[in-house]
């Protein structure tokens, strides 16, 4: 995905210089530095590399997203809830760089240590094993249609959580992605993405790199969980079987924000979180085939 260049309205962190004591007759002078948040002239790399504006409610989130939507206008805004703001830079070996904000596809993300932490990297093999094991998937669901586009394919079998793919899971509800953020903790980060408008139910867009899908469009009607959840998937165009800084979503990252919910106050009467019912409904009929497929996977290829 092609990185946005150029000024944005959006809050992020600056550090400014102050006096803090000083004598004039001899022109001896102490300074500190202090953090603050600015919002004109913001950049993706200075988002990425922020703390996330903090909000305390909904509604606090409601309107710092409108200020970045109608600021932003030549970009359609989508968003990503996550318990963790994952960044990169964070081995010993690059200590002198700002740590920043970054979001690949499960394809492309590295494995887990035993004590449950990410690995720094992840191998080129690992990668290319992957997407091998994905296509013998998708030849399982295909079945005797095998007449849809892979993108389909890797949307279907992203969204249920069946196998690592190159995309990655955004939605347009703004509930929605601020109920991921805070599933799990009291605490988590929303970021918006400014991406092109769509065209189509999936719209290429050659001369940035993107491929965008709405799940909503593309799946049959007895898929639940993909309606409740506004679901749409973004990735790297054209798709091949390589990590690279094309396949990082926070390329496009307009905003971060950071949610607190620890006096519990975040959500209110008018304003609730989605249940979990509502998030993962039983008895979608597209889930139960997929799982059934993937065992069936397991079966077949002793994965």
């Amino acid at each position: 995905m092609q990185p946005i260049e150029g000024k944005l309205f959006s809050p992020f962190q600056k550090t400014i210089r102050k006096l803090k004591t000083g004598r004039s007759w001899d022109w001896t002078f102490d300074y500190e530095t202090e953090v603050i948040w600015e919002r004109l002239e913001a950049t993706v790399n200075k988002i990425r590399a922020g703390d996330g504006f903090p909000v305390t409610t909904f509604r606090n989130l409601m309107d710092e997203v409108a200020n970045v939507t109608t600021s932003n206008r030549n970009y359609e805004m989508f968003y990503r809830g996550q318990s963790k703001d994952y960044k990169n830079n964070q081995s010993p070996y690059y200590k002198d760089r700002k740590p920043k904000s970054t979001i690949y596809p499960t394809i492309c993300r590295p494995c887990r240590k035993d004590d449950g932490s990410l690995k720094y990297s992840i191998k080129g093999k690992q990668i290319a094993k992957r997407y091998q094991d994905l296509a013998k998937i998708i030849d399982l669901v295909k079945g005797k249609r095998g007449s849809d586009f892979n993108e389909y394919y890797y949307s279907l079998l992203q969204h249920y959580d069946i196998l690592p793919t190159p995309l990655i899971d955004i939605t347009q509800s703004l509930r929605v992605a601020a109920t991921f953020a805070l599933r799990e903790s009291q605490t988590g980060y929303l970021y918006v993405f400014g991406l092109p408008y769509p065209n189509q139910s999936i719209s290429y867009y050659s001369d940035l790199n993107i491929v965008l899908i709405k799940l909503q469009n593309v799946i049959q009607i007895n898929a639940i969980r993909p309606r409740y959840q506004e679901g749409f998937l973004v990735g790297k165009y054209p798709i091949r079987p390589t990590k690279t800084n094309g396949d990082d979503l926070a390329n496009r990252m307009v905003a971060k924000f950071f949610l607190d919910n620890r006096s519990g106050n975040f959500w209110d009467s008018h304003f609730l979180r989605m249940p979990e019912e509502v998030l993962y409904p039983q008895n979608d009929a597209v889930e139960e085939r997929l799982l059934k497929i993937k065992e069936a996977f397991k079966k077949k290829y002793n994965s």
